[in-house]
């Protein structure tokens, strides 16, 4: 474990060491400053507009800071040689693989935590109507789908370029959180075999919608049961053990010398 977590903290001072992280962040906040200045004449609403901007700015940039942080951490060290002085100093590829993960998970949580408590501060200046409870719930399942989006990425990272993969996994980040939902809707209305074959796609891929509470959370709905929580927290650290199984077994094959 201490090799693992040596691996890690070196990763999350490597996303704040970088100019990403910071321009997203001013960014984020000028955008907040100038969307809490806005005034509607029904002003019940005006927090809403600016939770679904910063919620909508804080996901995106998170998820495209850990993206290409954790789909760069391979191949950048196999260009510099780094991946070689590891592996020789009895950390095994497993741990590599952990370390690895953790770090870039870890960072991307991080910077999240960051967005979404600028936001929260921004939106208690607008209404004091904000649940505590959904807004932990919120933070906490888009973790666990950043989780599943960094184990994929750092899968991927043992077979593919660093702009490949962030592209390839970033794509399917989006399109299954936006058309995952639609899918077994669509498989119904099919007929023949392309009906069982996009059930089984429905049935394999990872939801990453499941872990979207942005809709909860602005509107001021009840939070959902903890028991549902946690049971999403079991799917995506289950789904992100595959990835990162799959993962090792690619770094296994790789010839490093």
């Amino acid at each position: 474990m201490r090799n693992v977590a040596a691996i890690a903290g070196v990763v999350v001072k490597e996303i704040f060491r970088k100019k990403d992280f910071y321009v997203a962040f001013v960014f984020t906040g000028i955008v907040l400053f100038y969307a809490a200045r806005l005034r509607f004449y029904d002003v019940g609403n005006t927090y809403r507009y600016l939770m679904d901007i910063g919620l909508g700015l804080g996901m995106s940039f998170a998820a495209l800071l850990t993206a290409t942080l954790a789909a760069r951490q391979f191949p950048a060290e196999m260009q510099g040689r780094t991946c070689h002085v590891l592996l020789s100093k009895a950390v095994s590829r497993r741990e590599y693989v952990a370390g690895k993960f953790l770090g870039s998970f870890a960072a991307g949580a991080s910077c999240y935590l960051l967005f979404f408590g600028v936001l929260l501060l921004f939106t208690l200046t607008k209404t004091h109507q904000v649940s505590f409870a959904a807004a932990a719930q919120a933070y906490v399942l888009f973790c666990m789908g950043l989780m599943l989006l960094t184990a994929l990425c750092t899968a991927l990272g043992f077979v593919m370029t660093p702009a490949a993969n962030a592209t390839v996994s970033l794509t399917l980040y989006l399109m299954i959180s936006l058309y995952g939902v639609t899918l077994r809707q669509a498989a119904e209305k099919q007929e023949g075999v392309l009906r069982p074959v996009l059930l089984a796609v429905n049935l394999l891929i990872p939801h990453f919608g499941f872990f979207d509470m942005r809709q909860r959370l602005i509107h001021g709905w009840d939070p959902i049961s903890w028991k549902l929580a946690a049971l999403l927290c079991v799917y995506a650290s289950a789904y992100s053990a595959v990835f990162l199984a799959i993962g090792w077994l690619l770094f296994r094959k790789k010839n490093i010398s």
